[in-house]
């Protein structure tokens, strides 16, 4: 059994404070074992680390970055719905990468990459998950990158 505190000590991973939502809704939600994260964007330290357009304000390193950035805000909330403890965890199910990118910017696993890569190096085996890569014309707060995600949980 993977032992996912461990993983973030050895990577030298602190997670952040939790994110509240920008608008009217549940940041996750347990059905079953199952937990439903709501999108999370490039949060760090109180503000949006990346906004603007992938491909013209937003390089595609920064959006790496950004998605690395939205994944640890999805575990400091998955953190939060374990009470403290992520060995729960039992897989990533899937993640749902969205990229508020220029209509020429076709890079989309790339950027989604950073989230998954990340998964793999904390989670291991529980890690592996299907995924979604999309651009779209805007993303709430002007953010860069937005991911929402499944996880199922253990007892």
């Amino acid at each position: 059994m993977n032992n996912i505190i461990k993983s973030l000590s050895d990577l030298g991973i602190v997670l952040p404070e939790p994110t509240k939502p920008v608008a009217n809704y549940s940041p996750y939600v347990i059905f079953k074992n199952t937990i439903y994260v709501s999108g999370q964007i490039p949060f760090k330290d109180g503000t949006i680390a990346y906004q603007g357009k992938v491909g013209k304000d937003i390089n595609i390193n920064e959006a790496v970055d950004a998605s690395e950035i939205c994944l640890l805000n999805t575990l400091a909330l998955l953190n939060l719905a374990t009470n403290n403890n992520l060995n729960r965890i039992t897989s990533c199910i899937k993640i749902n990468v969205f990229i508020n990118s220029t209509d020429d910017f076709f890079e989309q696993p790339i950027v989604a990459d950073g989230a998954s890569n990340l998964i793999k190096k904390i989670f291991k085996d529980k890690g592996e998950h299907a995924r979604s890569a999309v651009s779209c014309n805007s993303l709430p707060k002007n953010a860069s990158v937005e991911i929402d995600s499944v996880f199922q949980l253990g007892d």
